[in-house]
C-alpha cells in the first residue's frame, strides 16, 4: 500500500463512526510500518488509527499486542489499549496528556512541547521511574509471553553480524567502520544482563500531563529482551548527551542498574543507526529501503566527521 487509506471508511468498517467534521480527522504520525491518523468519533472520543503499509506488518502487529498485554499494569504509565486489531486496522483511544514532541511532517524535525530552555525535572524523573519498572520485569516470564529475546552473551555477536550485513549492502567509510569495531571489541561498553525494553523511547511517543510528568508511552513495536542501554539511545538523539547523562543518573537513583559506560553504550547505538536500518531494509526486502542504506551510512559518516567524536 503506497497511499494512505480512507481512514473514515476504514473506521466505519470496524464499527467506529467518526465525527462528520473533516477537521477532526488528522493524518499524521505515520512511520515505516504504518499509516496513521488521529480522529474524533461521533461521541467526542479521540482515537489513534493505524493501518499496516505491508502484509508483513500484520505479524509485527500481533507481536506488539503480545507485548502490550504482558507489560500493561506493570509500569506506572498508560499503554495503548487496542480496541480494534485486524489485518487492516489497529485502533485505540489516544493516550492521556500530550506528546513531549511531535514530528514535523514536512521537515521531519521535532516540534517540542517541552520547554527546551529549562526542561522540568519531573519529565526525566518520571521517565526514569517508568524505565526502572519496565527493566525490572522478569525476563523469563516475558520470553514465555512471546517477547523476542537475545542473551547478554550474544549481544555483540548479533551486532557484528548486522554490521557485516550493512557493510555488504553499502561500504562503510573507514572512520565510521573503525568506530563500530572499537565498540564491538570494547568489553567495558557491553552489559552482562538483558532486560525488557520498549526499544523506541522517543519524545513523540512519550505523553506528559500539564506538569510534564510522563503519563503514557505509545508504540511498543520494537520491544524485546535486550541491552538496557538501547532504551536511552533515541532520548540521546533528541535531547543530547547532557540530557542522557541526567536521565541515567535519575534512573540509577530510582533503583536502575547501571554500569560505567552505559551512556557511551547508548550513544554508540546511535552511531550504529545505519546498522539497524540495514537490518530493517533486509527484512522488508523493499528496494527503496535497500538503496537508502548507502545514503544513511554516508550521512552518519559525515556527521561523525563533523562532530569531532573520538572514542
Amino acid at each position: 500500500m503506497s497511499a494512505a487509506p480512507d481512514f473514515r471508511q476504514l473506521a466505519a468498517d470496524h464499527g467506529i463512526e467518526l465525527d462528520k467534521d473533516a477537521s477532526m480527522l488528522r493524518i499524521g504520525g505515520a512511520d515505516a510500518e504504518y499509516f496513521a491518523a488521529t480522529a474524533r468519533d461521533a461521541m467526542g472520543a479521540y482515537w489513534m488509527l493505524r493501518a499496516p503499509r505491508r502484509g508483513d506488518v500484520q505479524l509485527l502487529g500481533r507481536q506488539e499486542k503480545l507485548v502490550l498485554d504482558f507489560v500493561r499494569g506493570k509500569v506506572p504509565v498508560v499503554l495503548p489499549d487496542w480496541q480494534v486489531h485486524t489485518d487492516k486496522l489497529i485502533a485505540y483511544r489516544v493516550l492521556p496528556g500530550i506528546p513531549a514532541a511531535e514530528i514535523d511532517p514536512l521537515m521531519g524535525e521535532l516540534i517540542w512541547r517541552l520547554p527546551q530552555k529549562s526542561v522540568p525535572p519531573t519529565f526525566a524523573q518520571s521517565l526514569a521511574t517508568a524505565l526502572v519498572a519496565l527493566h525490572r520485569l522478569d525476563t523469563g516470564t516475558a520470553i514465555e509471553a512471546g517477547l523476542p529475546a537475545v542473551e547478554a552473551s550474544d549481544l555483540r555477536r548479533r551486532m557484528k553480524i548486522r554490521m557485516d550485513d550493512c557493510n555488504t549492502l553499502a561500504k562503510v567509510p573507514e572512520k565510521l567502520w573503525g568506530l563500530w569495531q572499537k565498540w564491538i571489541d570494547g568489553d567495558a561498553f557491553w552489559p552482562d544482563r538483558v532486560v525488557v525494553v520498549n526499544g523506541d523511547i522517543y519524545h513523540p511517543h512519550l505523553f506528559v500531563d500539564a506538569d510534564y510528568k510522563l503519563v503514557g508511552i505509545d508504540d511498543w513495536s520494537n520491544a524485546e529482551v535486550t541491552d538496557p542501554a538501547s532504551d536511552f539511545t533515541l532520548y540521546f538523539a533528541a535531547a543530547g548527551r547532557e540530557a542522557l547523562e541526567d536521565l541515567i543518573a535519575k534512573y540509577e537513583a530510582a533503583g536502575g542498574e547501571t554500569w560505567a559506560r552505559m551512556a557511551d553504550q547508548a550513544e554508540m547505538y546511535y552511531w550504529a543507526s545505519p546498522v539497524k536500518f540495514a537490518t530493517y531494509a533486509m527484512r522488508t526486502g523493499d528496494l527503496s529501503h535497500l538503496m537508502n542504506v548507502k545514503n544513511m551510512v554516508h550521512r552518519y559518516a559525515s556527521m561523525l566527521e563533523d562532530s569531532g567524536y573520538e572514542e
